[in-house]
């Protein structure tokens, strides 16, 4: 149970108070344990001035580290005595507002009427939140771009891309060009994803390569919200070229800006070490029908001995 303390106190900012809530336990019962465990190992793993906690000992990481990983061999031993013993199936995947809500939504139409006995949970964060979820066990799989940073903890299947378009109010002069400069982009006011995600980064890395400074006026980490402002005249928008839907958008209009944006690959991501049921490689089938189940053994089991190597 300690090294379950020790990483709720990290996720929840080193706010004691917040993580008992979390944990369903008293404050005092979980400093108690952490300092049981401190004892027992021989090291300080928080970082204390006074009474506060403020960050993790360069031990206290590792140990943190392996915690996640014991806590998430122990959500999946759970999981796998629920489906033998209880039938009970479960799949959690962890994706970005833009996967959830146009590219996986067929695939989870479909999946849902192969195995209508599973419960599919959806978790929607950053593509770093994404990897470390997959990576302490809390998502099965992970569907967006590769995260910022390389985790050991998990393999990454390349399946497709996205590209990206400029999206307008109908009407709008830029309809009439013939090709999109990012030098003619710039004179707009912009509106972007949040550049904790790869189609906002994208976007400042290309005004920045090419050195112009965008006017970017808004970002934000829903595509529809930021399509809603667009069309209440704020200003042109840079999106993955899939969030626009002629039938829906009726006040809105598409211009192809595929020349001017890297596109972003779309990433599969799951644990190296952890149990795939029939099911889940259903999943990534029909995400990824470029791959096949021997395929995808293949890339965990390579991954697994680079990190058994590293």
């Amino acid at each position: 149970m300690r090294s379950r303390e020790t990483r709720g106190i990290a996720e929840q900012g080193f706010n004691i108070s917040r993580a008992a809530a979390v944990l369903h336990t008293s404050q005092p019962g979980i400093s108690k344990q952490i300092q049981l465990l401190e004892r027992e190992l021989g090291v300080d793993i928080l970082v204390r001035r006074g009474n506060r906690i403020v960050g993790v000992t360069e031990p206290g990481t590792a140990i943190l580290n392996v915690a996640r990983r014991m806590l998430g061999d122990a959500e999946i031993l759970h999981r796998i005595g629920e489906e033998f013993t209880q039938r009970k199936k479960r799949l959690v995947v962890a994706t970005t507002h833009i996967y959830a809500r146009y590219v996986l939504r067929s695939v989870i139409k479909d999946f849902m009427r192969l195995h209508p006995d599973v419960q599919l949970t959806l978790r929607q964060g950053s593509p770093s939140q994404i990897a470390q979820w997959v990576a302490a066990g809390d998502a099965d799989a992970g569907v967006s771009s590769e995260p910022p940073e390389p985790m050991r903890a998990i393999a990454l299947l390349p399946c497709s891309s996205l590209q990206r378009s400029v999206i307008t109010r109908t009407g709008h002069p830029l309809l009439k060009e013939k090709r999109l400069t990012l030098a003619k982009l710039a004179t707009f006011p912009l509106l972007t994803l949040d550049q904790s995600f790869p189609g906002g980064a994208a976007v400042l890395h290309a005004f920045g390569k090419a050195r112009i400074e965008p006017n970017i006026v808004l970002s934000a980490i829903d595509a529809d919200v930021i399509k809603t402002y667009v069309e209440l005249g704020l200003g042109i928008a840079i999106l993955p070229s899939i969030a626009y839907e002629p039938s829906r958008d009726r006040r809105l209009a598409a211009i192809d800006a595929s020349h001017l944006f890297e596109p972003t690959i779309t990433h599969i991501a799951i644990r190296r070490d952890s149990y795939q049921r029939d099911y889940m490689y259903d999943f990534i089938l029909m995400i990824a029908p470029n791959w096949n189940r021997e395929a995808i053994d293949r890339v965990v089991k390579l991954r697994a001995g680079e990190a058994a190597a590293a």
